[in-house]
């Protein structure tokens, strides 16, 4: 393989130092000479557990205390706006007009999109009047790593405004790619079975298809394409799947960007999850 052709290398920060994530990277970087300068472009992957957060966050405030939206959606708007996350573009008659930038996991990575989440936590507590440290403590049990070990804590019992916030708000946010409940999908016995080896794709075009206001579709499409000789594997990744496409329909991550992820999931190109 030519060093052209290297797929993104991760690294962990050490001390101040860039040490290879993995074996893999440590086996690429031995193909240099001592002394080798490399341009290397830092770019820190996105937390779906944190954007889920923001989402969670701003339907709960959005519903249960007294802002000027009328929901998550003009409050993510308004919030960027405010933060100068935005595009500019021109009118049908060429006059410049300034719109609401992107949050997608293309246009912020980690280091970017965590400022602006605090950010954007301080600006809900001074537009609302919601104490900032009632906040934290009140979203403080939702995770913001996938790593269950990074999680912050928190019981979560802080009081917002309305009775009926106190429902959890993990409850109104779907699993992440590793939480997927067996009720969702089923579950076999046995030996796995001979099963198409086409099977993971075609299950996340069908899921990826499913996608729109309501995640009940791919729940139901999910429990409908289940079959049973899967392995852990395939099945594993088919609850990744599904939890990706429901977090979807519930807008806390774009669809490009689910796409993108259901591909690395099932490990095809995107264009081969075209319908």
């Amino acid at each position: 393989m030519a060093k052209q052709d290297h797929p993104t290398l991760e690294f962990v920060v050490e001390r101040g130092r860039l040490s290879p994530a993995d074996p893999y990277v440590a086996e690429v970087l031995d193909t240099y000479r001592n002394g080798d300068k490399l341009t290397v472009t830092l770019n820190q992957k996105r937390s779906l557990p944190l954007l889920k957060k923001y989402w969670v966050v701003l339907r709960d405030v959005v519903e249960n205390a007294k802002t000027p939206w009328e929901s998550a959606n003009e409050a993510s708007d308004a919030l960027k706006l405010a933060l100068g996350v935005t595009d500019i573009s021109k009118t049908i008659k060429g006059q410049w007009f300034i719109r609401p930038g992107s949050i997608s996991f293309a246009s912020m990575d980690e280091g970017e999109f965590r400022p602006f989440f605090e950010k954007a936590m301080a600006a809900l507590s001074e537009v609302t009047g919601i104490d900032p440290d009632a906040l934290r403590k009140r979203y403080g049990h939702i995770p913001e790593h996938s790593s269950p070990a990074e999680s912050p804590t928190g019981d979560g019992s802080g009081a917002l405004v309305a009775t009926n916030s106190d429902r959890s708000a993990a409850d109104n946010s779907p699993a992440t790619a590793d939480e997927a409940g067996s009720q969702d999908m089923g579950e076999s016995e046995g030996e796995p079975a001979s099963v198409d080896p086409d099977w993971l794709k075609t299950f996340a075009k069908a899921i990826i298809g499913a996608i729109g206001e309501d995640e009940v579709v791919v729940v139901n499409q999910s429990k409908g394409l289940f079959v049973e000789g899967l392995s852990e594997e395939v099945r594993a990744k088919a609850k990744s799947i599904t939890n990706y496409a429901r977090a979807c329909c519930r807008n806390e991550i774009e669809l490009d960007d689910c796409r993108a992820t259901i591909a690395g999931v099932v490990g095809c190109e995107e264009k081969d999850l075209a319908a």
